[in-house]
C-alpha cells in the first residue's frame, strides 16, 4: 500500500445497531483513492471509542487501508475515570456472547462500506481492545491478521477452534504490571499449541498504554502505571505496518 496525504483523509460516523443498541463507529478513508481496499478494525482501550482510537483509524487510512474505530460499548459511551472504565469494559469482557455479537456487528457494518474489500479485514486492539481482538480470533472469527498493543491477557475467551490460522503479533511493555511477563509467555505457549503464528515484541522500559499520548497524564491523575513512550509507540506502529502489509498479501 502507498502512504496517503493526510489532507485527503476523511473520518465519518457509521452507526450500526444490535438489539436496539446503536453503536457509533468512525470510518477513516482516503478520499483521493478509488476502489476497494483492505480494512482494519480498531478496538479501543477501556476508556471507550475516543480521539485516540479515531486517530489510529486515520493513521491506518494514511497507510492506504480503511480504518474503522469500533464502538464496543454502544451509544458512543466513554469513561473519564477508572471506575467507569472498569464497569464498561467488564460488561463486555465478562459476556463473551455480547462481545462476539458486537464485534461481528462491527464487521458487518464495515463490509457494507463501498471502499472495503470484504475478504481482506484485520483487527488491531489496544489494552481492552487487544483482549477483544485476541478473544475473537480464539473463537474462530475469520480475519487476515490480529495485532495487539499492550493487550490485556487475563480472562481471554477459550480457544474454540484449532488450528488458529490467523497470524497474531503482540507489542507489549516490559515494565507493565497489568500484564506480567509470565502471563504473556503463557498466552503465547497456549496459542502456539493451537497452531497460531504468534510473535511478541517487548519494549523493556515501556509501561501500560505506551502508545497513547494521553496515557502519562491519566496515569498521574489516577495513580496508575500508565505512560506514553514515543519510541515504543512509533516502533510498534511501524512493525505493525509491515506485518499488515505481509498479511494482506498472503
Amino acid at each position: 500500500m502507498t502512504a496517503s496525504n493526510s489532507t485527503s483523509i476523511e473520518l465519518k460516523t457509521i452507526p450500526y445497531t444490535l438489539d436496539d443498541v446503536t453503536m457509533q463507529g468512525a470510518l477513516a478513508v482516503d478520499a483521493s483513492k478509488q476502489g476497494r481496499r483492505p480494512a482494519v478494525l480498531v478496538v479501543h482501550e477501556w476508556w471507550g471509542r475516543n480521539a485516540f482510537s479515531d486517530d489510529r483509524a486515520k493513521a491506518l487510512a494514511k497507510l492506504g487501508y480503511v480504518g474503522f474505530a469500533v464502538d464496543m460499548y454502544g451509544n458512543h459511551a466513554q469513561a473519564d475515570n477508572p471506575t467507569e472504565a472498569s464497569a464498561l469494559s467488564s460488561a463486555i469482557g465478562g459476556n463473551l456472547s455480547l462481545m462476539k455479537d458486537r464485534f461481528m456487528a462491527a464487521i458487518h457494518a464495515l463490509k457494507q462500506q463501498p471502499e472495503v474489500d470484504p475478504e481482506r479485514i484485520a483487527v488491531i486492539g489496544f489494552c481492552f481492545g487487544g483482549s477483544v481482538a485476541l478473544s475473537m480470533v480464539r473463537q474462530g472469527v475469520p480475519l487476515r491478521a490480529v495485532a495487539g498493543f499492550h493487550a490485556g491477557l487475563s480472562g481471554l475467551a477459550p480457544i474454540a477452534h484449532s488450528p488458529i490460522n490467523v497470524p497474531v503479533r503482540l507489542y507489549m511493555g516490559g515494565n507493565d504490571p497489568f500484564v506480567p511477563t509470565e502471563q504473556v509467555d503463557a498466552t503465547v505457549k497456549e496459542m502456539r499449541a493451537a497452531g497460531t503464528d504468534i510473535e511478541v515484541v517487548t519494549y523493556p522500559d515501556a509501561k501500560h498504554a505506551f502508545t497513547n499520548p494521553a496515557a502519562t497524564q491519566k496515569g498521574e491523575t489516577f495513580n496508575l502505571p500508565l505512560q506514553y513512550n514515543e519510541q515504543a509507540a512509533n516502533d510498534s506502529w511501524h512493525q505493525m505496518g509491515s506485518f499488515l502489509a505481509d498479511a494482506f498479501k498472503a
